[in-house]
């Protein structure tokens, strides 16, 4: 068992993580439970509140109700006291003593019957004294200084003095005298005890803690009564501890009689807390335990489906995995996919960067595939294909890694080894592969070759790296085969130059961001009625543009990685032209295998970019060349069924031009199959001319409509029509321009003219023709000041390879 190169990440996903987990359910229930368990609380506190204020309220009343009893009691008794002063000072002995003449005797039995007066109210007199003008003429109790009184009291009739030290508290004086006229005018003042007064005065309702104080204006406490409090002479009640002063509660009444104004009665007692009955006892535990089996039953009603989401998070966990590694692994060899080989290196150049690891990179390419192929069946290829995928895993370490990365191609990952370890891992394949072997489907030798770079030696980024071990690689294919080749700054600098693809992806910025793509249309002719059915949007660059032609623009962006952005750039700039296209035409788009292959476009990107620019998905024809080889089909079939689901009709562009013959037709479902120029112009030929039957009886049994191009002659027209190819397109019918308002074209007409060849057009190789990339001989070559120069080699790079390719095709046409 091989470790796997692509181990699951599921740190993105919070289902597949765990991080959503059952526990964490059960936490945030319990939350919500204690929540809704106190909501109720929460709901029946104002009205126990309002219960305890009504309480409250009401032991207050109870209080003033006291107190008002006690000021009654208070005064009744004081004017009791004053009345019997009133008497007593008619009485004979008082009258004798108060005369000025009066002896000691009678003085004498004076002051007893003021002890007398004294001893029938209890302890609330304390003292008595009758005086005349002349001074004191008898008394009882002790002494009182009367020169203390204010002024005034004796028209008052109350006053009030401290206490003293046999007498502690206030007391009050009740001063009366005798009415003028009635003998000798004598004043008889008494002392009475407020704390004997208070306690006379209690009410008869008792309440637990209760005190009762009188208090004068200032406030300050007289006299004050603490009654003992017993709890068990209440039975029934709970009460707060009366020295709690936060639940205590007072009632309050004024005496207000002459001599004492703002004096008060005072009575204080805590707040009893009533002991609940035993119905409502029983009543709140039935709701408690009402409420447990509630939050107990819905407990279980929401764990149980949360247990079931628990239980289907962990299935979907198991189908993700299994769903990826299969997404992740190529069928056939049992390895891992180009998708797969990209996330790797990406994670091991990462590791590199941060931990200064080392590892290698082995690029592995079979020779002559495509002729085992050609003459040995692709059933046979295929069992080849999975002959080296079993040899690279049996041969490999348990810590290395491989992939198949395209049709024939093999990428081998080997952590912690140098260039020279993987040298000797990839000679070690080699010969094992050419041994013969007994057992197997594939029997015969394997031959390969291979191209190894490593990091941080060579590269430190996946592109440097993969293209280091591909310029290797193809070295060792131009210098015999069989070979592994190590990477050599030296020998492969022209085909990795770093400053050069720097330039060139300058150059390309510049165009793109400069806007100065301009979009061109070619006219597409139904061959039956010769109506306009729709154009082929292309794209040319300026006189003044760093690039000669178009295709070396193209080429460059091979070269520099820039394909996608500039496809993105010409898809925008042909779609924008394309706005005032009538609505019963159709538009044709070209874009690279490579962008549709690209992991950051899909076929939602491509659908965006129509909508933008209000193109209907229905109107558009999205052209697929087979000339370009297709590294990753999955991906290229995902997109292609994307678009085609939104209405996006898809055409098989160049068929019959690439090497692979018709094999595009067989592995994509198209809606438009493109005949190449290089078969429609050859059609006289016997051979030429079976092959495009066949292409035209395949595209009908696919129910796609077919399309010539390059239709340049009037013998071409005839015989397009007469193999039954619905449209054509080409200089004959109609050339690239800007202008879009062509309908209708003669065929008739055009099938009767006189052919007049058209050197250059039929000459241009793919990459000058596919769109509109002619170049234009009589214009001079004129860089932009607006646009970064060029560095000398890497221009002449890009007119050598342009060149090359026109050289190329013109011996083609030659020899052929």
């Amino acid at each position: 068992m091989h470790p796997d190169p692509h181990p699951i990440d599921t740190t993105r996903d919070p289902v597949l993580d765990g991080r959503d987990s059952f526990r964490l359910v059960k936490l945030r229930l319990a939350l919500t439970l204690i929540a809704v368990a106190v909501l109720p609380i929460a709901a029946v506190s104002p009205l126990v509140r309002a219960v305890a204020e009504e309480a409250r309220v009401a032991h207050h009343e109870r209080l003033v109700d006291q107190a008002r009893g006690a000021v009654t009691d208070i005064r009744r008794e004081i004017n009791v006291l004053r009345e019997s002063t009133r008497l007593l000072l008619d009485n004979p002995a008082l009258v004798a003593a108060a005369q000025k003449d009066s002896t000691v005797a009678t003085r004498q039995k004076a002051s007893v019957r003021l002890a007398t007066f004294g001893d029938q109210s209890g302890s609330v007199i304390l003292a008595t004294t009758l005086l005349n003008g002349a001074g004191v003429r008898a008394e009882f109790g002790s002494g009182m200084d009367l020169e203390t009184l204010p002024p005034g009291v004796v028209v008052a009739g109350l006053a009030s003095l401290p206490g003293d030290a046999d007498e502690p508290g206030a007391r009050i004086l009740i001063v009366d005298t005798s009415k003028p006229g009635h003998g000798p005018a004598r004043t008889l003042v008494t002392a009475v005890s407020v704390p004997a007064l208070l306690a006379a005065a209690t009410p008869d309702v008792q309440m637990p803690g209760r005190i009762l104080r009188m208090a004068d204006g200032n406030g300050t406490v007289l006299a004050e009564s603490n009654e003992p409090f017993d709890p068990t002479a209440l039975p029934g009640e709970v009460l707060d501890l009366a020295t709690m002063a936060a639940h205590d509660s007072d009632g309050r009444a004024s005496i207000d009689l002459p001599g004492i104004v703002g004096w008060q009665v005072v009575v204080s007692a805590p707040i009893p807390l009533v002991e609940m009955p035993v119905q409502a006892l029983g009543a709140l535990g039935a709701m408690l335990l009402l409420l447990v089996a509630f939050t107990t039953w819905m407990a279980r009603q929401i764990l149980r489906p949360a247990r079931q989401l628990e239980n289907s998070r962990s299935h979907l966990r198991e189908l993700y995995e299994s769903a990826r590694e299969a997404a992740l692994k190529d069928s056939l060899t049992g390895l891992g996919n180009h998708r797969a080989f990209q996330e790797a290196v990406t994670r091991m150049v990462e590791g590199a960067r941060r931990y200064g690891t080392v590892f290698s990179l082995v690029l592995l390419d079979i020779d002559e595939f495509k002729r085992i192929n050609d003459t040995k069946g692709h059933a046979t290829g295929d069992q080849l294909l999975a002959e080296v995928g079993a040899l690279i895993g049996a041969t490999m370490r348990h810590t290395d890694a491989a992939f198949r990365i395209g049709g024939d191609e093999f990428a081998m990952l080997l952590p912690h080894t140098d260039a020279a370890g993987a040298i000797v891992v990839a000679r070690r394949l080699l010969s094992r592969g050419l041994e013969d072997r007994v057992a197997g489907d594939y029997r015969w030798p394997i031959s390969f070759s291979a191209g190894v770079t490593a990091c941080p030696e060579f590269g430190t980024t996946r592109l440097e790296l993969t293209a280091q071990a591909d310029a290797a690689l193809y070295r060792g294919k131009r210098n015999g085969r069989t070979v592994v080749s190590i990477y050599d700054p030296e020998k492969d600098h022209g085909h990795l130059d770093e400053g050069m693809r720097a330039e060139l992806s300058a150059a390309i910025s510049a165009v793109i961001e400069g806007g100065t793509l301009s979009p061109v249309y070619q006219p597409i002719v139904d061959l039956g009625s010769g109506r306009v059915i729709g154009y082929e949007g292309l794209v040319r660059v300026p006189r003044q543009s760093a690039f000669p032609h178009t295709g070396a623009l193209f080429d460059a962006a091979e070269i520099a990685g820039r394909v996608a952005d500039l496809d993105r750039a010409a898809l925008d700039v042909v779609l924008r032209g394309a706005r005032s296209l009538k609505e019963t035409m159709s538009l044709s788009v070209n874009i690279s295998p490579r962008t549709l292959e690209a992991s950051e476009f899909s076929a939602a990107a491509f659908l965006a970019i129509l909508r933008r620019n209000g193109m209907s998905p229905g109107r558009v024809v999205l052209e697929l060349t087979e000339r370009e080889t297709i590294r990753d089909p999955d991906r290229l079939r995902n997109v292609l069924l994307g678009v085609q689901n939104a209405g996006v009709r898809v055409a098989a562009d160049d068929v019959g031009a690439g090497n692979a013959g018709l094999r595009l037709l067989s592995q994509f479902q198209f809606d438009v199959v493109k005949i190449d120029l290089s078969l429609v112009q050859r059609a006289g030929d016997d051979r030429t001319h079976s092959v495009l039957r066949s292409i035209v009886e395949v595209a009908q049994r696919m129910g796609a409509t077919t399309i010539a191009e390059g239709v340049e002659t009037s013998g071409q027209l005839r015989t397009a029509r007469h193999l039954g190819i619905t449209s054509g397109q080409g200089y004959l019918l109609g050339r690239p321009g800007p202008e879009r308002d062509l309908e209708w074209v003669d065929i008739a007409a055009m099938e009767q003219r006189e052919d007049v060849p058209v050197p250059i057009r039929a000459e241009l190789p793919f990459t000058e023709r596919r769109r509109d990339f002619a170049p234009r001989p009589d214009e001079p070559l004129e860089r932009s000041e607006l646009l970064p120069p060029l560095k000398a080699n890497a221009l002449s790079t890009v007119r050598r390879r342009s060149m090359g390719l026109l050289k190329a095709g013109r011996e083609r046409m030659e020899a052929e």
